[in-house]
């Protein structure tokens, strides 16, 4: 990951005040907020410890938390009794995972993870799309013990998707025809593809308002010194650009149309 990663998981963390870095599930009908995101965030989470090996009296289930974030997700897990380690490429993530939880942290690619001992179940939070699929159907097969899940939270691309939107997330019928092919059988395979949809909306809203708070911003300086306004645009124009470019990515419905974001499970 990037230095524009760490930024950014440093804002959604320490500006936002959001501990939690993913779409989050949202229900039907509810206000789209700042506050009302945090809770569809737990949610999200919610969703995702249903999914993973119960505890047994008498076991430990150990666990993989690929991608980690904030370590919000594994900090849920230890506090339930399991047996959690982080995994990311992220220094700021390594920093914010060993400070809190004091388990062991992997800095590394997934793809470059050489695994001691084995998992019960390995977690990918929005981190999926981030690692080829025969890299990461092959490294999860090292990786787990016989019996072993894997639960998966991302979208996925549909066909006739294209630009910006083809290169984000993976090709949904590419994915399940890897991990088929790898051995993996799929056990559950839920779209909340709706009720991620708010956040879009949310970002969008975001955006919206930063670009119109340049402009009032700058207005002034348009007005009174249009010499250095035209130096200020000069040199922000590729920002600009950039982000107007990228508000495909966070347009709704293209998201319904391109895009489906699944909760899914597989087993080795």
């Amino acid at each position: 990951m990037s230095k524009e990663n760490d930024r950014s998981l440093r804002f959604y963390n320490e500006v936002l005040g959001l501990d939690h870095l993913h779409y989050g599930l949202w229900n039907e009908g509810e206000e789209v907020s700042l506050e009302n995101f945090k809770l569809a965030q737990t949610r999200y989470e919610d969703a995702i410890v249903d999914q993973l090996p119960e505890i047994a009296s008498s076991d430990s289930v150990r666990v993989l938390d690929v991608g980690c974030g904030t370590g919000s997700l594994s900090q849920r897990l230890i506090s339930a009794g399991y047996e959690v380690e982080g995994l990311s490429p992220d220094r700021t993530q390594q920093e914010n995972f060993t400070a809190k939880l004091g388990v062991p942290f992997h800095h590394c690619r997934f793809e470059k993870f050489k695994p001691e001992g084995s998992y019960d179940c390995l977690v990918f939070s929005e981190s999926c799309q981030y690692i080829k699929p025969p890299a990461l159907a092959a490294v999860a097969a090292k990786c787990l013990r016989p019996g072993g899940s894997i639960v998966i939270c991302d979208y996925f691309t549909l066909e006739g998707v294209s630009g910006l939107l083809a290169k984000s997330g993976h090709d949904l019928e590419s994915f399940k025809a890897t991990m088929l092919a790898a051995g993996y059988q799929m056990e559950l395979e839920t779209d909340i593809t709706e009720r991620t949809i708010p956040t879009l909306e949310l970002a969008e809203d975001v955006v919206r308002r930063a670009l119109i708070a340049v402009d009032i911003l700058t207005e002034k300086v348009r007005t009174k010194r249009p010499w250095l306004a035209k130096l200020v645009m000069r040199l922000s124009r590729k920002k600009r650009e950039s982000l107007q470019a990228q508000r495909v990515l966070i347009d709704a419905e293209a998201f319904r149309k391109y895009k489906q974001y699944l909760l899914l499970r597989y087993r080795v």
